[in-house]
């Protein structure tokens, strides 16, 4: 049986064609008489238009003494502090759905490692998830850099100007379904209030 908190937030961001949504909340993730993770459920709605397309989900959790600056992302082996440079992924997928939805413990600290019981160290973080897709348009971008690239390969490797990331398009791509992410796909879903999913013992009554 999970136990739920009352605090319950949705908040619907739009640009131009998007119609995008994301929402969360906290529970504790046991039974209801035994100590269990704080943990957080997110989901979200994708654009119709963006539905199908190459893309990835992102999970991060905001400081509020520090806005605009995640500490950290949610990864597929726990939470991964971050600091600078590309966010970390969540999920990658080469067709998203039209809804998403994923949950984890809060962390033990805001480095990461290990989950907490409690939310205390947390209160009034903010958590927010989105996505970011590979449009058409992005595709299109992608084929005529391989070809230039493939085109000026030979010179390139003359002149010792070649280097080993010109041989795959993945830092490009990653880059660009990033920068979709940032276009309007991804916003705040949580705010997190206090939960203690470890409940004093009744003492058998």
């Amino acid at each position: 049986m999970l136990k739920k908190s009352g605090l319950f937030l949705l908040l619907v961001h739009s640009m131009g064609a998007l119609a995008q949504t994301v929402s969360g909340t906290v529970f504790c993730a046991g039974t209801t008489f035994d100590p269990s993770p704080a943990s957080i459920s997110i989901s979200g709605t994708v654009a119709a238009a963006d539905a199908g397309l190459p893309g990835a989900i992102w999970v991060g959790i905001e400081d509020p003494l520090r806005p605009g600056y995640p500490a950290a992302f949610l990864t597929p082996t726990g939470w991964m502090a971050w600091t600078t440079g590309g966010f970390p992924i969540y999920v990658e997928t080469p067709a998203i759905g039209t809804t998403f939805s994923y949950s984890a413990c809060i962390p033990s600290s805001p480095t990461g490692g290990g989950c907490a019981s409690t939310s205390a160290d947390f209160v009034g973080w903010k958590v927010y998830a989105g996505y970011g897709v590979l449009t058409p348009e992005h595709q299109t971008l992608i084929g005529k850099r391989r070809a230039s690239l493939d085109l000026a390969k030979p010179w390139l490797q003359q002149q010792g100007k070649w280097r080993v990331d010109y041989d795959d398009d993945l830092a490009f791509r990653n880059a660009l379904v990033q920068k979709s992410a940032n276009d309007g796909r991804w916003g705040p879903a949580l705010t997190i209030p206090f939960i203690n999913c470890t409940p004093p013992d009744s003492g058998g009554q």
